[in-house]
């Protein structure tokens, strides 16, 4: 459909139905996006006997979009919205058109649109969405990182391109706010999220669902100016003007309209940008002060008098100890495994107590450091002593800009 065919007091046959079932399918999306956990039997009982999954999956948020709980949701959206669209259809089939509807529709999905794109704006321009390369990734090979480990190492390198991302985001999202520039917003987020989305296709990062749905959000409202984008665009012809119906008759009633608008957007924008400052804060919080915190790289390791071999295949002796942040601290074995471990730091009698976070055994040292580069630990069992790997040391971080490169650098 064209601006002119939904404007139009005739709509095709095939206009109505894809707007009929458009409209059930995102109607119904955005409801249970935020009504699902209030409906939580019906949900298993349509997971194990309509779909016959069973009944017995988490809907806790775990960080991820792509849960079976999220697959369920999106099944019965579909089934809903098949059928209402054709009880729609055969309930309504002599209208003509549905251009009012329309109009109401669109506002809901540019509002909706707007504030998806925003929060994730802002998300990428506070860093909280990609944080910094945590000192374990950077002794960890880049042919053990998932798909998605490296694509936040990736993203998380940069400040500038968050940034950049981030307000391009916003951009596209506040453009949206106005019928005179929901063109332009609407064609700018179809091309960030398109990259998005394959880039959460090809990354497995468990965010497809959300993503493919913002995408077609953005088509929708595209396509509805389509015929003027490709005279622009594609055809080097005229576009003729749009002409922008008041809907609205009461005025009152449009001036609540608008400020409700408004005051969402602002309202969600100051809580996005307090929670992005409390995220980073905490995270910054997280980061371990102690004077342990960093890379250490083991130099002698003995056990029980026994000063064993740097050995590859070892799978005891360790290889590194990394303390980035607090209470946590992650021990990398010669054979490259890794164990985990809490740890409780007594800064005046200068005590170490690591407990193993797969069983209940925990390991106490004493711990000195000479040099501030130079950390001995003294166990029961163990004494260990270390030298610190300075990060500067990481090309990843040592590595600066450059206007001149006389030849590719990618090492």
């Amino acid at each position: 459909m064209n601006s002119n065919q939904i404007q139009s007091k005739n709509w095709s046959l095939i206009s109505k139905i894809i707007f009929r079932f458009s409209f059930s399918y995102f109607t119904v999306f955005i409801l249970l996006l935020f009504l699902a956990l209030f409906i939580e039997t019906p949900l298993r009982w349509f997971a194990d006997t309509i779909l016959n999954w069973g009944a017995d999956f988490k809907m806790e948020s775990t960080g991820s979009g792509d849960r079976s709980f999220d697959y369920v949701r999106f099944f019965l959206n579909l089934i809903l919205a098949f059928f209402t669209c054709i009880v729609w259809s055969i309930l309504d089939k002599k209208r003509t058109s549905y251009t009012t509807l329309f109009y109401w529709f669109q506002s809901v999905l540019r509002l909706f649109l707007c504030i998806a794109m925003i929060l994730y704006g802002l998300a990428k321009v506070f860093k909280g969405q990609f944080a910094d390369p945590s000192l374990e990734f950077l002794l960890q090979p880049v042919g053990e990182l998932s798909p998605m480990g490296l694509a936040w190492v990736f993203m998380g390198h940069s400040m500038v391109y968050n940034i950049f991302l981030g307000s391009l985001e916003i951009l596209g999202g506040l453009l949206l706010l106005y019928r005179k520039t929901s063109t332009l917003g609407s064609l700018l987020i179809l091309g960030i999220m398109m990259n998005v989305t394959i880039m959460n296709l090809t990354y497995d990062i468990p965010v497809k669902l959300f993503s493919i749905h913002l995408v077609l959000m953005a088509f929708i409202l595209l396509v509805a100016n389509g015929k003027r984008v490709l005279n622009f665009f594609l055809k080097n012809e005229a576009t003729e003007k749009l002409l922008y119906i008041n809907y609205i008759k009461n005025k009152s009633f449009l001036k609540v309209i608008r400020f409700f608008k408004k005051a969402t957007i602002i309202i969600v924008t100051i809580l996005v940008i307090l929670q992005c400052f409390i995220n980073f804060k905490a995270t910054e919080q997280l980061r371990s002060n102690s004077e342990i915190r960093g890379i250490w790289k083991v130099e002698t390791f003995t056990k029980q008098n026994d000063t064993l071999a740097p050995l590859l295949t070892d799978s005891f002796r360790w290889r590194y100890l990394i303390i980035d942040y607090k209470k946590k601290a992650v021990v990398k074995k010669m054979n490259d495994t890794i164990e985990r471990y809490s740890f409780e730091e007594n800064t005046e009698t200068k005590e170490l107590i690591l407990k193993s976070s797969t069983d209940s055994i925990s390991q106490k040292f004493t711990y000195s450091i000479s040099n501030s580069n130079q950390l001995k630990l003294k166990g029961d069992h163990l004494n260990i002593s270390f030298k610190k790997v300075p990060t500067s040391q990481f090309r990843l971080l040592n590595r600066k800009f450059h206007w001149i490169n006389e030849t590719t650098y990618m090492y």
